[in-house]
C-alpha cells in the first residue's frame, strides 16, 4: 500500500502545480487515487492496543509483516508501551513507527523522551499526510476548474464512491472525538504533552491535534459538495458547532474550526435547497420529519451569548433555506412541501432580523483575523455561499418584503442629525435605533464583495437592490452605509462605470456627484464669509455633513481609481473644489483624511493632473514648517496652523490620526511620480523632516485610540523612508559635503536643512544608531513569534506586518550603501553591522525572521540580512552560539528550505525565490574563515575543526538534509530546478573548499545516498525542453546537468581509491559512464566482458552508444543568437549610436548602466533600467514628436524590450550550454587522464570520444568557445592515444611477458586514423575560427601525426626487436613486422591523400597563420608545414609552399631579427616567442633540406639561404655579459631565457650543415664556384661564434654543448680544407680540440658514475661522435697531403705545445685505445642486457624494481601494479638501453675503422720512423680489436678485424726493419 507522504506528493505534484499534469503524472495520479480508496474508507483508523500483542512487545522480539523479526531493547519496549498508552495505538502498530522514525532520524545516542516525542511526531505527520492528500482531491474537484474535465470527473466519482462509504461521518466523529481528553483525541492526564516535528522543534500536542481538526473541517465543508448531508449529519454538525461555540477557547485555530462548522451548515442548506439534478435528490427536502425537528433544534433558547451569534447565522441560513424550498414548491404547484409553517418561519425571520444576524456576521465572522487568515480557497468559498445566501434573501418574495420593512423603519426611526453631537452610545442604546438593521445588512453585503469583486459580473439582483436601496434617504447612516456599499461596488472597472453613471444622472434625486461637490463648495464660501466678518471664529461642520461628505468621497476615489483609463479622464474635470476644505482647523481630521485620499486617486489619471494637484496644495493644504525639532511637551512659540500644530495639539489630543496619515499617503504617492531627481531631494526635505522629527520620531511615546492607526501612521513614515533611500543615488561629491552637516535638530538651522539631502540624513540615522534607526530596530524586536500571534489574532496584524517587511527593507536599503558611506564619514558614523553588533539582541531579531512565513518578503529580507551581516562580521557564527540562537536558526532555515521546495507553483523571478536565496547565501559563505555560516547551517561541527567533521544528515536536521533528501528525488523539476542547479553547485563548492571536501565527498559516497551515481543514468541525458515551451527550465536543466557532472569528475580526480567507499565510487561513474570496467575493478551484472583490443576491426565495431557520448549529445544543438543587432528606434530620428553606446558600456544599472549580473553571474539587460534610458533618451532629444510617432516610439520600445528579453534568455542559454560542456570536457579530461587503466577497451573508448569531440567541433551548431573546448578533449585524447598504444598488454591472466608484446601494440586501423584525419580537416576549415583554437587544432594535428608514424615502440629499435624476434625462432614474427611495415607505407600514403584532397584551403589556412599570425600562433603553424613535408610525394607539398613564398618568408623574417640587449629582449614575453617563432622557422627551412635532399638544398641556396642566415644575429651565442646576471636578484629567470636563445645556434647550425651536403655530392668545380665559397662566407661572417663553440670546454660539457660542437666540427670539416689561408685560426682550434679528446681518459669519465645511465649514455655517445667528427677532418687533410702526422710531439712540454701543434700517432693510438675499451664494455652491457630481457620473466619484483629505478622510471608504476606490468616497463626500458648501447657499438666500429685507417696511412710513409714504444703500445690493442667476438658485439668485424691486422705485419715489418 502506498504510503501517505508518498500519496501526499504524487497528488500535489499533480494537481497544485503551475500547469496542468503531463501525461505520465496523470496516469501515476489515477492509479494513486485508485490505491488511496481503502486508506481513505478506514480514514485516520488504527488499530487499537491489544494484550496479546502488548506481549509480544514485551518479550522484545517483534515480527511485521513483511520484515525480518525485530529485536527491542528494555528501553525500545518501554517507548513503544508508552506511545500505545498516550496514542491508543496497537503495539506493533508503535513498534512499526519505531523502525520508521529510526530509518528517518536515526534514533540511536538519544534520550528516550527524545524519541519518544520524535515518534509521536512521525505518526502525526502520516495523519498529516493523509488529510493533506484527502484536501488536495477535494479542493482539485471543487475549486480548481482549470484541470481537464475528464480528469475532475475521474477523480469526483472516486470521491463519490469514498464518502458514499461513510467518509462523511468519519469526518464527523474525528472532529467531535479530537476535542476530547482522552488517548484518542488532546491526550489523557499522564500523556506526552508535547512531540517533536519534523524539523526537530518541540510542538504541544493540542496544537497539533487542533491543526488536524481545522484541516478535517475544511474538508468536511469541501465534501459538501461531492456528496449531500444526510439529515443526521446536518445535526450532528449543528451539535458540534454548539459544542464548541460554548468552549472558552479564543485560539484563532478553534474560532476558525467553528467557522468551518458554521459554514458546513449554511453550504449544505443552501445546495440542498437550490439542488435541482434529479439524479441526486435532496435528502433534506426529501425528509418529511427534518424540518420541524431542526427547527425546533435550531430555535431553543440559548444562554449563552457566545453561542447565540453563530447560532443566529445558522437560524438565517435555515431560513434560506426555506425560502428557496417555498419558491421551488410555488414552481411545482405544491403549496403543501414547506418544511416548517409559515408562522414559524415569520417568527424566525424576525428573530434574527432583529438580532442582527448581519451585524454578527460582520463583527464576529467576516471582520476577524481569524476569519481572514484563513486558506484562500476556503474564503472564496466562504464568500461564495454568502454571495448565494444573500441574493437569494434580497430576491425572494418571502424575505423582500422583511428587507422593504427594515428600510421603511430605518428612515423613519430617527432624524438625520439626532446623534450628530453623541458618538458614544453603548452597544444597547445602538441596537435599539431601528435603522442599525438596515444599516448592518448593506455594510455586510458590501463586506462580501469587498473581499469577491469579481462576483460582481452579471449580478443584476444586486444592481437592482442598490437601485432600491438609494432611493429617499432621510437617515445620514443609511446614506453612509449606502455610499460604502457603491464604493464596493465600483471595486471592479464595470462596477466603476455603473456607480460613475448611477451618481452622474438623475436616478437618484439626493444623491450625486453635484451634491458632493456643491456641498465642498458650499462650506468653503461659508467659511470664507465667516473669515471676513468675525475672523478667526469659524463655523463647525455638522457631523452628519461630514459622515456623509466621507461616504461620497470613499465613492469618488474608488471610482477614480478602478475607472476605465480612457474614460476617467473625462470624468471630473474640476477637482478644485476638493483642496478647499483642507486649509480649515475647524475641519474634522477624518474628512481631511477621505479628502486626501480622494485626491491621491487622481495623482495617476494623467501627468498634467498630477503637476496640478502640487499646485492646488501647496495652495489650499497646510503648510509643513521647517523649523528646529522641540522635544514633545515643548512646542515652538509659532501658532501657525500647520501640519505640525495639527498633529501634536489636535490630533494628540484625540489619539486618532486619520489627517496625518492621509497627508503622507498623499505625499507619498506625489514623490512616487517624480522623474525628476537631479536635486537628490533637496525640495522635499521639509516633508522629510517632518516625518522624521515629529511623526516617526516620537511615535512610540503617543497614545493611540485605535492600534490601527497606530500602525498606519507608521507604514505611511516607513514608506517615505523607503522611496527616500530608493529613488535618490548618492555620489562622492554629496557624500563629502555632507559630513560636516549635523542630523541633530538642536543645532540646525533652517539654511542647513534646505542644504541638506533626505537620503543622506537618514543614512547618517542609521549609522550613528540614532532615533530612526532605534524605532525601526523597537518595531524588529518584536520578533517574529509576537508578530506570527498579532498577524494571526489582531484586525492590525497585517499592518504590523506590513511594517516589519519595510523596515528590513529599509535596512537592507542602508546596507546596500553604508559601506561606500563609511569611507567618507568615520568615526562619527560606522556601517550598520558595527551599530548592530552593539546589541546582539537585535541581530537575532533580524535573523530570526526567518521563520515568519505569512511573508515570503520578510524571510527574503532576512535571508539578505544574514548574508550581509556574515560577509563582514568574522565572528557572526560565534555571537549566535553564545546566544544559543544558533540551533533554532539552522532548524527555521532549514524548515523554510523544506517549505520552498514543497512548493507546488514556480516563482517567477529568482531573486524572490527563498530556496535560491538560502542556497546562494550557503554557496557564498563557504570559503569564509571557519567557522562560518555555511559550516552552521549545514551541520559541520563547528566547535572542533570543520575538516574532521561527520556529517549525520538522518540525524541533525538541518539545510544539508533537506537538499539532500530533495536531491534525492528531483521532485517536480518544472518548479524546482533552479533548486535542483544551485543544490548541485553547493554540493559541487562544498566538495571543492579544502575544509568541507573530506566530510562531503564521504558522504556522498557512502550507500546511504550513492549520490554520485544516483543521477548520471536518469537527469543527465534526458531530453532537454523546447526551447519554444520553456527556455528557463531548460537552460536550468542544463546548469543543473553541468554542476552534477563537474561533481562527478571532482570525485574521479581527488578520489582516494584505496578507501572502498570512494573506489566503489569512481567505479560506478565509470561504469556508467564507459560501461566497461576492467576485470575484477568492478562486477555489475550491466558491464560486459570483453576481449582484447582487435586493431583490425577497431572501427567496425558496434556496440551500445556510451552515456559519455550521450551526454555530449545533450549540449550539440544549435545555440540562439546572441548578437547585440538591436532593433531601430524610429529610424528618422536616428537614435541608433546613442543606442549603441548605451548597450556597449558595461556598467551596472546600480550605476547607470543597463546590465545586471544574475544569480548565477551573467550579464543581463536589465529591462527596467533599459526601458528608462530608451524613454529618457527620446525626451531629451531636440525633436518635436507628434502623437503618431509618439505611438509609433511605443510600440518600437516595446519591441525593442522583447529583442532584450530575447538577448537575456539565449545569453543564459547559450552560457548553459557552455556550462555543460565544460563539465563534459572535466569528466571526460578526468576519466581518461587518472582513472583510465580501471577501464576496458581504451583504445576504443578514446577512439569514439576523438571522433565524438571532432565531429562537434566541426558541426556548424558549434560556436567558437565550444570548439575550443572541445579540441581541448581531443588534445587529451590523441595524447592518451599515443601513450595507450605502448602500455602493457592486458587481458593476460599470466604474470610472463614476451617480445612479442612490443609488437602486440594498440594501434588503431587504417581506417579509423583516415576517420581522424577528415573529422580533424572539417574542424579546422569550420566557418568560424580563431587563430587560438586553430592553434589547438594544429597541435592535435601534430599528435595524430605523430601517432601514425610509430606504429612500433620508438623506445625499442629495430635491430634489438629484430635480434629479440630472431631468438624465439619464430617465421611468423619477420612476417608480422614486414606487415606493420606495409601498414606504416599505407597509412602515410592515405594521409598524404586526404590532406592533398583539402590542399588549397588548409595549407593557405596554416600558410596564412604562419606568415601573418601572432607570435604564439606562428611556430605551431610552422611546424604543421613541417609534418605537412615530412609524409610529401612527388614534391607536392613543396610546390604548394613554393608557390606561396613561405620559404622566403621565413628566410626573411630570420634575417630581421635583431638581436636586442640581452638585459632588455630575453626578460619579455615577446622576445621569447619570437624566439620560439624562430625555431620553427629554422625546423621548417631544415625539414625541406633533409627531406628533399640535393633538390631541397638547392631551393634553399637559390633564395640565398646562407645570405640570410649569415646576415642574421640568430647565431650569436651573446656570451659576453652573461656572467654578470649570477648576482643579480633574477639571474635565475634570466640564465633560463639566454639558455633559449643559445638553442638559437643548433638549428641554424644544422641548417647549415644540411646545406653543407652539397659539397659531398657536387662537381668540383661547382663546388669550387658557388657553395663552397657561400658556406666559407657565413663561417668567417660568425667567427666569434665558432671560435666561442671551438674553445668550449668539452671534458665535462651537457649534450647542447656536444651538439654545437659537433655541428662546428661537421662544417668546418666539409669546406674549411678548400680554405687556402686559415687566418682565422679554425685549424689550430680543431687541433686543440683534438688534443683535449683524443686525451680523454673515457674510461674514468662521468660517464660510467653519474646515476642517470640513459642520459650518459647520449653524452658518451655525442662524444664519441665529435671524435669521429675530428677523426674525419683529419683523416681528408691526410689524403689531401695537407699535414703530416709525427710520432710524438716536438716538444718535450705536450702540456703547453699541444695547442699549437698537429695531432700525433700516440693521440690518435690513445684515442683508438678507449674506442677499443668503450667497444668492448658496450659489447659486453649490450650482451648481459639481451641476457636478462629474454629472462625477464624469471627476474624477482625486487630486481625489476631495481632496473625500473636504474632508468628513472619509477613514475611509470603504482604500488598497485601488478609483476606483468613491472616486467614490460622494465623489458622496454632495457630495451632501449640495448638500443643505446648498439648505436654506440656501430659509431664505434665505424670510428676504429677510421682510426686504422689514418693510421695505416701515416704507418706506410714512415715505418721507418716508427719507435718501439710506440709499436709496443700499439700492438696490445691490436690484439684485442682481434679478439672482439661478433656474437656479443652484434656486428660484422671482418673489416675492422682485417684492417688491425694489416697495421700488425707493418708494425712486425718496422720492428724488423
Amino acid at each position: 500500500m502506498v504510503s501517505p507522504h508518498d500519496l501526499r506528493s504524487t497528488f500535489e505534484a499533480a494537481l497544485l502545480g503551475p500547469s496542468p499534469p503531463t501525461p505520465s503524472q496523470r496516469i501515476e495520479l489515477l492509479h494513486a487515487v485508485r490505491c488511496s480508496v481503502p486508506l481513505f474508507k478506514s480514514f485516520l483508523s488504527y488499530p487499537g492496543p491489544k494484550a496479546s500483542d502488548r506481549t509480544e512487545v514485551e518479550s522484545k522480539e517483534v515480527r511485521i509483516p513483511g520484515s525480518s523479526p525485530i529485536l527491542l531493547d528494555d528501553t525500545d519496549v518501554q517507548i513503544a508501551l508508552k506511545l500505545s498508552d498516550d496514542l491508543n495505538l496497537n503495539e506493533i502498530e508503535c513498534v512499526r513507527l519505531l523502525v520508521a522514525a529510526n530509518s528517518k532520524w536515526v534514533l540511536f545516542g538519544r534520550e528516550p523522551l527524545e524519541i519518544l516525542r520524535l515518534t509521536a511526531g512521525l505518526w502525526y505527520m502520516e495523519r498529516r499526510d493523509l488529510i493533506a492528500s484527502l484536501h488536495a482531491l477535494l479542493r482539485t474537484v471543487i475549486v480548481d476548474e482549470w484541470l481537464d474535465a475528464d480528469l475532475i470527473s475521474d477523480i469526483h466519482k472516486h470521491l463519490e464512491d469514498i464518502f458514499s462509504s461513510g467518509l462523511g461521518q468519519r469526518l464527523i466523529f474525528l472532529i467531535k472525538e479530537l476535542n476530547r481528553e482522552e488517548s484518542a483525541g488532546l491526550g489523557g492526564p499522564s500523556a506526552e504533552k508535547y512531540v517533536l516535528d519534523f524539523r526537530g522543534a518541540i510542538i504541544e500536542r493540542r496544537a497539533v491535534v487542533a491543526g488536524e481538526r481545522l484541516s478535517l473541517s475544511h474538508c468536511l465543508v469541501l465534501s459538501i459538495l461531492i456528496l449531500q448531508m444526510t439529515p443526521k449529519d446536518v445535526k450532528d454538525v449543528f451539535s458540534i458547532l454548539k459544542d464548541c461555540c460554548a468552549e472558552a477557547n479564543s485560539s484563532t485555530t478553534h474560532l476558525q474550526i467553528i467557522f468551518s462548522l458554521l459554514f458546513t451548515l449554511i453550504i449544505s442548506l443552501i445546495t440542498d435547497a437550490l439542488n435541482t439534478a434529479p439524479e441526486k435528490p435532496s435528502k433534506l427536502f426529501n425528509d418529511s420529519s427534518f424540518g420541524h425537528e431542526f427547527h425546533d433544534l435550531i430555535m431553543a433558547p440559548i444562554n449563552d451569548p457566545n453561542v447565540e451569534g453563530f447560532i443566529d447565522c445558522v437560524r438565517f441560513g435555515w431560513m434560506i433555506h426555506v425560502m428557496i424550498v417555498q419558491e421551488r414548491s410555488n414552481s411545482r404547484a405544491t403549496s403543501g412541501a414547506l418544511p416548517i409553517d409559515l408562522a414559524d418561519f415569520h417568527s424566525c425571520l424576525e428573530h434574527v432580523c432583529s438580532h442582527n444576524v448581519f451585524r454578527f456576521f460582520l463583527s464576529g465572522v467576516l471582520q476577524t483575523a481569524a476569519y481572514q487568515n484563513q486558506d484562500e480557497h476556503i474564503i472564496y468559498m466562504y464568500n461564495g455561499y454568502l454571495h448565494k445566501l444573500m441574493m437569494c434573501f434580497l430576491s425572494y418574495p418571502l424575505s423582500r418584503d422583511k428587507v422593504k420593512d427594515m428600510k421603511d423603519k430605518a428612515m423613519s426611526a430617527i432624524s438625520p442629525y439626532l446623534l450628530s453631537g453623541d458618538r458614544t452610545l453603548s452597544s444597547k442604546q445602538v441596537s435599539d435605533i431601528g435603522y442599525e438593521s438596515f444599516v448592518s445588512l448593506l455594510e455586510f453585503i458590501s463586506e462580501i464583495y469587498q473581499k469577491e469583486p469579481e462576483l460582481l459580473y452579471g449580478n443584476e439582483e444586486l444592481w437592482a437592490f442598490i437601485h432600491f436601496a438609494g432611493e429617499d434617504h432621510t437617515n445620514i447612516h443609511t446614506l453612509v452605509a449606502f455610499l460604502k456599499l457603491l464604493g464596493t461596488l465600483a471595486s471592479t472597472e464595470e462596477g466603476a462605470s455603473k456607480v460613475y453613471e448611477l451618481l452622474h444622472g438623475k436616478i437618484f434625486r439626493s444623491i450625486g456627484w453635484s451634491t458632493l461637490f456643491d456641498c465642498l463648495s458650499i462650506y468653503d464660501g461659508m467659511f470664507k464669509q465667516a473669515l471676513q466678518t468675525s475672523g478667526n471664529l469659524l463655523p463647525d461642520i455638522q457631523e452628519g455633513d461630514a459622515q456623509a461628505l466621507v461616504g461620497y468621497l470613499n465613492v469618488l476615489q474608488k471610482v477614480v481609481e478602478n475607472g476605465n483609463p480612457s474614460e476617467r479622464r473625462r470624468w471630473f474635470q474640476d477637482i478644485e473644489p476638493l483642496f478647499k476644505l483642507l486649509g480649515y482647523e475647524n475641519v474634522p481630521p477624518y474628512l481631511k483624511s477621505a479628502l486626501r485620499n480622494a485626491i491621491a486617486s487622481f495623482i495617476k489619471v494623467s501627468p498634467a493632473l498630477k503637476d496640478t494637484i502640487w499646485n492646488y496644495l501647496e495652495q489650499y493644504d497646510l503648510p509643513v514648517a521647517v523649523a528646529p525639532f522641540s522635544p514633545i511637551g515643548q512646542h515652538a512659540p509659532s501658532q501657525i496652523y500647520d501640519m505640525q500644530f495639527e498633529l501634536n495639539e489636535v490630533e494628540a489630543r484625540r489619539e486618532r490620526y486619520p489627517s496625518t496619515i492621509s497627508f503622507l499617503n498623499l505625499l507619498n504617492t506625489l514623490i512616487a511620480q517624480e522623474k525628476d531627481e537631479s536635486d537628490r531631494g533637496r525640495r522635499f526635505v521639509g516633508i522629510f523632516r517632518f516625518v522624521y522629527d515629529h511623526v516617526f520620531g516620537p511615535f512610540p511615546q503617543r497614545a493611540y485610540a485605535d492600534p490601527y492607526e497606530k500602525w498606519q501612521l507608521v507604514l505611511s513614515c516607513l514608506q517615505h523612508f523607503q522611496m527616500v533611500l530608493k529613488m535618490y543615488n548618492i555620489n562622492k561629491e554629496e557624500s563629502g559635503k555632507a559630513n560636516n552637516m549635523s542630523l541633530s535638530p538642536g543645532v540646525a538651522d533652517t539654511s542647513t536643512i534646505d542644504s541638506q539631502i533626505p537620503a543622506l540624513e537618514l543614512l547618517k540615522d542609521f549609522m550613528s544608531g540614532k532615533t530612526a534607526f532605534c524605532n525601526i530596530m523597537s518595531i524588529i524586536s518584536l520578533g517574529a513569534d509576537i508578530i506570527i500571534s498579532e498577524r494571526t489574532s489582531q484586525s492590525y496584524g497585517q499592518l504590523l506586518e506590513e511594517a516589519v517587511k519595510l523596515s528590513l527593507e529599509i535596512l537592507v536599503l542602508v546596507m546596500d550603501r553604508d559601506i561606500f558611506l563609511a569611507d567618507f564619514w568615520r568615526p562619527l558614523y560606522q556601517p550598520l553591522d558595527v551599530i548592530l553588533s552593539q546589541n546582539p539582541n537585535w541581530i537575532f531579531s533580524l535573523l530570526e525572521y526567518i521563520r515568519y512565513d505569512f511573508s515570503p518578503q520578510i524571510q527574503q529580507n532576512s535571508i539578505k540580512i544574514m548574508s550581509i551581516l556574515s560577509s563582514r562580521m568574522i565572528g557572526l557564527v560565534q555571537l549566535l552560539l553564545k546566544s544559543n540562537a544558533a540551533k533554532c536558526l539552522v532548524e527555521d532555515y532549514a524548515a523554510c528550505l523544506e517549505s520552498r521546495f514543497e512548493e507546488c507553483e514556480s516563482i517567477e523571478n529568482a531573486k524572490d525565490d527563498l530556496g535560491v536565496l538560502i542556497l546562494q547565501l550557503l554557496i557564498d559563505n563557504i570559503n569564509r574563515p571557519a567557522p562560518n555560516v555555511a559550516h552552521l547551517l549545514l551541520r559541520f561541527d563547528i566547535d572542533s575543526p570543520v575538516e574532521h567533521s561527520i556529517l549525520q544528515p538522518k540525524v541533525h536536521y538541518s539545510c544539508l538534509k533537506v537538499m539532500l533528501d530533495n536531491l534525492e528525488k528531483l521532485s517536480r523539476p518544472d518548479i524546482n530546478t533552479l533548486l535542483h542547479e544551485f543544490g548541485f553547485q553547493l554540493l559541487y563548492e562544498l566538495c571543492m573548499d579544502p575544509l568541507t571536501s573530506g566530510p562531503t565527498m564521504y558522504l556522498l559516497s557512502t550507500k546511504k545516498y550513492l549520490f554520485f551515481s544516483k543521477h548520471l543514468d536518469t537527469i543527465c541525458t534526458n531530453p532537454l525542453p523546447k526551447r519554444s515551451h520553456n527556455q528557463s527550465l531548460r537552460v536550468s536543466m542544463l546548469h543543473e546537468r553541468a554542476w552534477l557532472i563537474k561533481l562527478l569528475a571532482l570525485e574521479l580526480h581527488t578520489a582516494d581509491m584505496g578507501e572502498s567507499t570512494h573506489r566503489e565510487a569512481c567505479l560506478s561513474i565509470l561504469s556508467l559512464c564507459f560501461t566497461q570496467i576492467a576485470g575484477g575493478n568492478y562486477q555489475s551484472p550491466e558491464l560486459s566482458r570483453t576481449s582484447e583490443f582487435d586493431a583490425s576491426n577497431f572501427a567496425q565495431r558496434t556496440t551500445k552508444k556510451k552515456k559519455v557520448l550521450e551526454l555530449l549529445d545533450v549540449v550539440q544543438f544549435r545555440t540562439p543568437d546572441i548578437g547585440l543587432q538591436c532593433p531601430q528606434l524610429l529610424p528618422a530620428f536616428k537614435f541608433d549610436a546613442q543606442v549603441n553606446d548605451i548597450l556597449k558600456s558595461s556598467s551596472t544599472s546600480e550605476k547607470g548602466g543597463v546590465y545586471y549580473y544574475s544569480e548565477r553571474g551573467d550579464r543581463l539587460l536589465d529591462l527596467d533600467a533599459l526601458h528608462e534610458k530608451l524613454w529618457q533618451l527620446c525626451s531629451q532629444g531636440s525633436y518635436t514628436i507628434n502623437d503618431a510617432e509618439k505611438t509609433e516610439l511605443r510600440a518600437s520600445i516595446q519591441q525593442f524590450l522583447r529583442w532584450a528579453w530575447r538577448y537575456n534568455k539565449n545569453l543564459e542559454e547559450q552560457a548553459a550550454q557552455l556550462h555543460m560542456l565544460s563539465g563534459w570536457s572535466q569528466i571526460v579530461e578526468v576519466s581518461i587522464s587518472k582513472r583510465m587503466l580501471l577501464l576496458e577497451d581504451r583504445s576504443q573508448i578514446l577512439f569514439e570520444l576523438l571522433g565524438a569531440s571532432l565531429s562537434a567541433s566541426a558541426s556548424p551548431d558549434c560556436t567558437l568557445r565550444m570548439a575550443y573546448v572541445l579540441s581541448n578533449v581531443a588534445l587529451t585524447c590523441m595524447a592518451k592515444l599515443r601513450d595507450e598504444r605502448f602500455l602493457c598488454p592486458g587481458g593476460v591472466d599470466s604474470d610472463s611477458v614476451t617480445c612479442l608484446d612490443i609488437i602486440s601494440v594498440k594501434q588503431l586501423s587504417n581506417g579509423a586514423c583516415h576517420s581522424i584525419l577528415y573529422k580533424l580537416m572539417m574542424a579546422i576549415l569550420r566557418n568560424e575560427s580563431s587563430e587560438t583554437l586553430r592553434r589547438r587544432q594544429y597541435a592535435l594535428l601534430l599528435g595524430y601525426f605523430q601517432y601514425c608514424r610509430s606504429i612500433l615502440n620508438p623506445d625499442v629499435p629495430a635491430s634489438i626487436l629484430r635480434y629479440l624476434l630472431s631468438t624465439e625462432h619464430d617465421d611468423d614474427d619477420e612476417l608480422n613486422l614486414q606487415k606493420i611495415g606495409k601498414e606504416q607505407a599505407e597509412l602515410e600514403g592515405a594521409n598524404f591523400s586526404i590532406i592533398k584532397k583539402e590542399a588549397q584551403a588548409i595549407i593557405n589556412l596554416v600558410t596564412k597563420d604562419a606568415m601573418q599570425g601572432s607570435e604564439v600562433g606562428k611556430p605551431v603553424s610552422c611546424y604543421v608545414l613541417d609534418a605537412f613535408l615530412s609524409i610529401d610525394r612527388d614534391k607536392f607539398f613543396l610546390n604548394q609552399l613554393q608557390s606561396r613564398g613561405i620559404l622566403r618568408s621565413c628566410l626573411t623574417e630570420i634575417n630581421n631579427f635583431s638581436c636586442k640587449p640581452v638585459q632588455d629582449a630575453l626578460c619579455s614575453l615577446e622576445s621569447q616567442q619570437r624566439l620560439c617563432t624562430l625555431e620553427a622557422q629554422l625546423s621548417l627551412l631544415l625539414r625541406v633540406s633533409d627531406n628533399y635532399g640535393k633538390h631541397g638544398a638547392q631551393i634553399l641556396l637559390s633564395m640565398g639561404a646562407l645570405d640570410q642566415l649569415g646576415s642574421s644575429k640568430a647565431v650569436l651565442l651573446q656570451s659576453q655579459g652573461t656572467s654578470r646576471w649570477y648576482g643579480t636578484p633574477s639571474a635565475r629567470d634570466r640564465l633560463g631565457e639566454a639558455d633559449k636563445k643559445r638553442l638559437l645556434v643548433i638549428p641554424v647550425l644544422r641548417l647549415v650543415s644540411s646545406l653543407t651536403s652539397l659539397v659531398e655530392s657536387s662537381e668540383y668545380l661547382e663546388v669550387k664556384n658557388k657553395i663552397v665559397r657561400e658556406v666559407l662566407d657565413f663561417v668567417k661572417g660568425h667567427q666569434s661564434t665558432f671560435n666561442q663553440i671551438l674553445k668550449e670546454d668539452i671534458s665535462d660539457a651537457d649534450e647542447l654543448t656536444l651538439e654545437r660542437s659537433n655541428l662546428v666540427v661537421s662544417i668546418l670539416s666539409k669546406v674549411w680544407p678548400y680554405e687556402e689561408n686559415d687566418e682565422y685560426g679554425f685549424v689550430q682550434e680543431l687541433f686543440s680540440m683534438m688534443h683535449i679528446l683524443f686525451r680523454f681518459e673515457f674510461a674514468s669519465s662521468n660517464f660510467a658514475k653519474s646515476s642517470d645511465a640513459l642520459e650518459n649514455q647520449k653524452s658518451e655517445f655525442l662524444t664519441f661522435h665529435l671524435c669521429f667528427s675530428l677523426s674525419s677532418y683529419l683523416y681528408s687533410l691526410l689524403k689531401r697531403k695537407l699535414i703530416r702526422l709525427q710520432t710524438m710531439d716536438s716538444s718535450g712540454d705536450r702540456a703547453e705545445s699541444g695547442a699549437h701543434q698537429h695531432p700525433t700517432l700516440y693521440m690518435l693510438l690513445g684515442l683508438l685505445n678507449s674506442v677499443t675499451t668503450t667497444l668492448e664494455r658496450s659489447g659486453e652491457e649490450k650482451f648481459l642486457l639481451l641476457n636478462k630481457i629474454q629472462d625477464i620473466n624469471e627476474l624477482s619484483r625486487l630486481e625489476v624494481d631495481e632496473v625500473i629505478t636504474l632508468c628513472m622510471k619509477q613514475g611509470y608504476v603504482s604500488s598497485s601494479d601488478n609483476i606483468r606490468k613491472r616486467r614490460y616497463i622494465a623489458m622496454i626500458e632495457m630495451c632501449r638501453m640495448a638500443g643505446n648501447r648498439d648505436q654506440l657499438i656501430t659509431l664505434l666500429l665505424q670510428l676504429a675503422e677510421l682510426i686504422l685507417n689514418i693510421l695505416l696511412f701515416s704507418l706506410q710513409d714512415e715505418i721507418s720512423d716508427l719507435q718501439s714504444s710506440f709499436s709496443d703500445n700499439m700492438h696490445p690493442i691490436l690484439d684485442r680489436i682481434e679478439q672482439l667476438k661478433e656474437d656479443k658485439i652484434g656486428h660484422s668485424l671482418k673489416f675492422l678485424q682485417r684492417t688491425a691486422s694489416i697495421l700488425k705485419d707493418i708494425l712486425i715489418r718496422s720492428i724488423a726493419i
